[in-house]
C-alpha cells in the first residue's frame, strides 16, 4: 500500500475521524490482533485489512491521509469503486440502517453543481424506481447530500457484480453466436417492461447492459430515459441546449433528428446497432466524426456482419438487420417481437471474469480519461489567456459576423 501517512497513531486518528470504526472497535482491534506495541502505518492498515475491519480502498484513502468521504450521508460506507464514466462515479457501499451492500452513483466533482446533472440523475432515480424485473438494474431511492461544494443528488441502486457487454468482449471476444443472441433477448426481455411503462430508454449500448458470470443480464443506466410525462426532461433540455440526446454510434435515425419525438423502437434500433457489435466488435460506422456517424445512421448501410464472421446464421443476420432499419414501420414493432425473433437460437452460457481485475481495469481507464480531462481543461486556460478575458461588454450574439484569430483557439469541434 502506497502511504502518506507513515506514523501508526496518525493513521489511527484519522480512522476514527472517518466514522468507519468507533474508538472502541480501534482499542479492541489493538488488543486483539497484538498491535499495541506497532508504530508504523502500513502494518496496521494491513492487519485491519486481513481481518476484514477495513476495505483495501478504505485503507489506502487513510494512508494518503483522506478520511471524509468515507461515510456517505451519515448512512452509507463506502467500500470500493465500481466503475467511472462521463456523468458520475460508482461506489459499492454497505448501508448501515439495513446491513445490505448497495451501488451508489454520485455526479463527478467536476459536474456536482450542474442543473443539467440533477436533472438527469433525478431522471434515471425516478424511470428505474417505476421498474422491477430481473433484466433492468433496480434503482432503490434517490437523495440528496451537501459537501464542501454544496448540495447534489445520488442515486442508490442494486449492487451487482458484472462486466458490460463491451468488457465481456475485450475479455472473450468472438463471442458464440447463441450467446450474443441470448444476451440482446434478455436485454429486450428488459426493455419490454420499460415500454410498458411508458419509457423509452433512449441509450442502449453494450455499456449500459451489464452480464453476470451466469449469463444473466441487466440493463442500466436510464439517465436519458423518456419518461410519459416531458416536464424535467424539457427542462433538462432547456439547460443542455439540445434536442437530441444519445449515444451517436448507436442512435436511431428518427432520434437523432429529434429525441423527443421517438417511441420504443428507437430502443430496438439501438437495441440491433449493439447485436451488431456484439457479433463483430466494431462500431457500425467507425469514422471518427459525429456528424457523419449520425448522416451514415440516417441514410447509409453497414459493412455485412458476414464481412467478418462465417458462423452467423442467415436467419439471425435478417433479424438484427430489421431491428437496425432505417424505419421505424419497417423494424420489430416491439420488443416481444425481438425476444420470439431470437428465442430459436439464443443459449444462455456463462461467462468466467475475475472481478478485482474488472475493477482494477476500470480504475485504470478512469485515471486515464481523468488524466486526458485535466490536459484539456490546461489547454483550454492556457489558451483563454492568450486570448484574454471576455466581458459582458464584448458578448456579440450569435448571428453577428466577427473576424476571429487563427490561432490559440480551442478545439471547438470536440464539444
Amino acid at each position: 500500500m502506497a502511504a502518506v501517512i507513515a506514523i501508526g497513531e496518525e493513521f489511527l486518528s484519522l480512522v476514527l475521524k472517518s466514522g468507519l470504526l468507533t474508538e472502541e472497535a480501534i482499542e479492541d482491534a489493538l488488543w486483539k490482533f497484538d498491535l499495541r506495541q506497532e508504530k508504523a502505518a502500513i502494518p496496521i492498515a494491513q492487519a485491519f485489512v486481513d481481518k476484514g475491519l477495513l476495505t483495501k480502498y478504505q485503507a489506502e484513502q487513510l494512508l494518503r491521509g483522506r478520511h471524509r468521504g468515507l461515510i456517505f450521508d451519515n448512512r452509507y460506507q463506502i467500500l470500493y469503486p465500481v466503475g467511472s464514466g462521463g456523468m458520475g462515479d460508482v461506489f459499492a457501499a454497505l448501508d448501515t440502517e439495513s446491513n445490505f451492500k448497495v451501488a451508489i452513483k454520485v455526479p463527478n466533482e467536476t459536474r456536482r453543481g450542474e442543473s443539467a446533472m440533477r436533472t438527469r440523475l433525478q431522471l434515471e432515480a425516478e424511470a428505474g424506481m417505476r421498474l422491477a424485473h430481473p433484466n433492468i438494474l433496480r434503482t432503490l431511492e434517490i437523495g440528496d447530500t451537501q459537501d464542501s461544494r454544496g448540495k447534489y443528488h445520488y442515486v442508490v441502486m442494486e449492487l451487482v457484480k458484472g462486466v458490460s457487454m463491451r468488457e465481456m468482449l475485450d475479455m472473450h471476444h468472438p463471442v458464440p453466436v447463441p450467446q450474443i443472441c441470448d444476451v440482446i433477448m434478455q436485454a429486450a426481455n428488459g426493455l419490454r417492461v420499460a415500454h410498458a411503462a411508458n419509457l423509452v430508454h433512449r441509450d442502449v449500448k453494450p455499456e449500459n447492459i451489464l452480464i453476470r458470470t451466469d449469463g444473466g443480464v441487466k440493463v442500466l443506466d436510464f439517465g436519458l430515459a423518456m419518461l410519459d410525462d416531458k416536464d424535467q426532461e424539457f427542462v433538462m433540455a432547456m439547460i443542455v441546449g439540445q434536442d437530441r440526446v444519445g449515444t451517436a454510434d448507436f442512435v436511431a435515425p428518427e432520434q437523432s433528428l429529434n429525441s423527443y419525438n421517438v417511441d420504443s423502437r428507437a430502443d430496438i434500433y439501438s437495441l440491433g446497432c449493439t447485436m451488431y457489435f456484439g457479433l463483430t466488435r466494431r462500431l457500425l460506422f467507425p469514422t471518427p466524426s459525429i456528424a457523419e456517424k449520425i448522416r451514415c445512421h440516417r441514410k447509409r448501410k453497414p459493412q455485412p456482419v458476414t464481412d467478418f464472421r462465417g458462423d452467423v446464421p442467415e436467419k439471425v443476420v435478417q433479424i438484427m438487420d430489421k431491428m437496425m432499419a432505417k424505419s421505424p414501420d419497417r423494424r420489430f414493432q416491439t420488443a416481444d417481437e425481438v425476444i420470439e425473433a431470437l428465442a430459436p437460437f439464443a443459449e444462455r452460457r456463462p461467462v468466467p471474469f475475475n472481478y478485482n481485475q474488472v475493477l482494477r481495469a476500470r480504475a485504470k481507464l478512469a485515471r486515464r480519461k481523468l488524466a486526458i480531462q485535466q490536459s484539456k481543461a490546461s489547454q483550454a486556460i492556457e489558451a483563454s489567456q492568450v486570448r484574454g478575458p471576455v466581458s459582458a461588454d464584448t458578448v456579440v450574439p450569435r448571428d453577428t459576423k466577427v473576424d476571429k484569430p487563427k490561432r490559440n483557439r480551442p478545439d471547438e469541434s470536440a464539444s
